[in-house]
């Protein structure tokens, strides 16, 4: 799930205000509460079970998950929650995509589960900051992120811009990866090339047939 946009806290501060008071943060696991707010109200749940559901059921890293929070009041305004639910659960492409499915059950991966950010803090860099922030428990122990984004996000090469592959898309969502080390970038390379016919260059993008 991932959504950069919606307000996620209902008060008047302007984003110069905003940006005088927010910080990047790891979450920890007394964060669990606020981080359910956080996805109910970002994500347009209709009650907060729903969103205690899908961070349980995510199985999301507590300790490890990213937010930008208000270092005053502790409200959030950014959060990425990383977990560690496979692309062969958390999405279909055993059924678009068996055989890349099977490849990349190989490896070692982390799922961008939640990424939401609040509108008055679009455009400053804060999606790349969080995304990186705790970047060495991810290369440490990973060797792809994979998010899913709505089809009704306009994304505009956004999650190319931000290191992602395109893996595949349905109607409702297109699912991307980040390789996490050159390796792991010339594996999957070498198996996208032989269903796609595409280049993937080390920004991770498509650029063209063979």
């Amino acid at each position: 799930m991932i959504k950069v946009g919606d307000k996620l806290v209902d008060n008047n501060l302007t984003r110069e205000e905003l940006l005088e008071r927010v910080v990047i943060k790891k979450t920890t696991n007394r964060d669990f509460d606020a981080m359910c707010r956080t996805i109910m109200i970002g994500f347009d749940l209709s009650h907060l079970y729903d969103a205690e559901e899908q961070l349980t059921n995510s199985q999301a890293y507590m300790n490890e998950s990213v937010k930008l929070v208000d270092k005053y009041t502790g409200d959030i305004y950014g959060l990425l929650t990383l977990s560690d639910f496979p692309i062969t659960v958390g999405s279909p492409i055993m059924s678009y995509e068996p055989e890349i499915g099977k490849y990349l059950s190989r490896y070692n991966q982390v799922n961008g589960h939640s990424f939401i950010l609040d509108k008055r803090l679009r455009g400053l860099g804060f999606d790349l900051k969080m995304l990186n922030f705790n970047l060495k428990f991810v290369t440490d122990n990973f060797d792809f992120v994979w998010c899913g984004v709505e089809a009704t996000l306009k994304s505009n090469n956004y999650w190319e811009r931000m290191g992602f592959i395109e893996l595949f898309n349905i109607p409702v969502a297109t699912f991307y990866i980040r390789p996490l080390s050159k390796k792991f970038l010339n594996d999957i390379y070498k198996k996208c090339g032989n269903v796609y016919g595409k280049k993937i260059d080390y920004n991770g993008r498509r650029v063209g047939d063979d």
